[in-house]
């Protein structure tokens, strides 16, 4: 089913813009005005008739990935008014970039960016906006564009993860050449997980994955869960007491990764 986040009424799934409203349907139900907040919570409300209707459905969206209780009364915006300031910033940043809206029709495809702080979303939200990429985001936080645009989203994801990430840069060989030598030393630790020469190794290499960021190309996502597991093999190592079948398991896991990557 899809609803008017305006009016709440109800369609069937082959409709896709609101009768009574002229304005694109949204996949999740609208909340009720008395389950915005408590009992004993106060409403604001902001009149936002002067906005077109495709911008007050992208703060909708903007409100609904962030998991802000909002409702709607025609064109009238209610919120607590404990989440005033968030709601601000929301609408600011949709007011000024006014983006594309997502076809309802296209095929799309969802990130997860349920780790982000809200000021990390809206900012992202702001830079697909100025590279004219439709997006929202969903009930469930995830981030929604369409398939068309997967290359765009991931190389804005590439450079706003980048430029979000104050820990020095490798360069693309010093990078290569990190990577190489980790994948040698999980390859050893895969066989003998007491390979003298392969913990000596990762000991070495496992601080410098952790402490710079993504190289340019270098998916975030994977490299810093590399770093992550890298770290968890160096802990396991100097507790000592790790059976060599777990030290095996996780070491074969990072040398899989890796070889995907060298």
């Amino acid at each position: 089913m899809s609803w008017c986040f305006q009016c709440q009424t109800e369609y069937a799934e082959d409709v896709s813009v609101c009768v009574d409203c002229g304005i694109e349907l949204v996949d999740d139900a609208p909340t009720e005005l008395d389950n915005v907040g408590g009992s004993d919570e106060e409403q604001i409300v902001y009149e936002l008739h002067e906005w077109a209707g495709e911008s007050r459905r992208a703060l909708d969206q903007e409100l609904t990935g962030q998991n802000i209780a909002h409702s709607w009364l025609g064109a009238t915006l209610v919120v607590r008014a404990a989440d005033e300031e968030d709601v601000d910033k929301i609408i600011d940043a949709t007011d000024e970039t006014g983006g594309p809206v997502l076809d309802p029709e296209a095929e799309k495809i969802a990130y997860e960016v349920e780790g982000w702080a809200a000021d990390e979303q809206t900012a992202f939200s702001e830079m697909l906006a100025r590279l004219g990429i439709p997006h929202e985001f969903d009930q469930a936080g995830d981030l929604l564009v369409l398939v068309e645009d997967e290359d765009a989203v991931e190389a804005a994801l590439d450079a706003f993860q980048g430029a979000n990430d104050d820990r020095p840069e490798l360069e693309g060989l010093d990078a290569n050449a990190l990577l190489s030598n980790v994948f040698v030393a999980c390859d050893r630790l895969r066989k003998d997980p007491r390979d003298n020469r392969g913990v000596e190794e990762i000991l070495a290499y496992a601080p410098l994955l952790v402490s710079h960021r993504p190289p340019f190309g270098f998916n975030p996502v994977t490299w810093n869960l590399l770093g992550e597991k890298t770290n968890e093999l160096v802990d396991l190592l100097a507790e000592g007491d790790t059976s060599g079948e777990d030290l095996k398991l996780l070491a074969k896991t990072l040398t899989e990764v890796l070889r995907q990557m060298v």
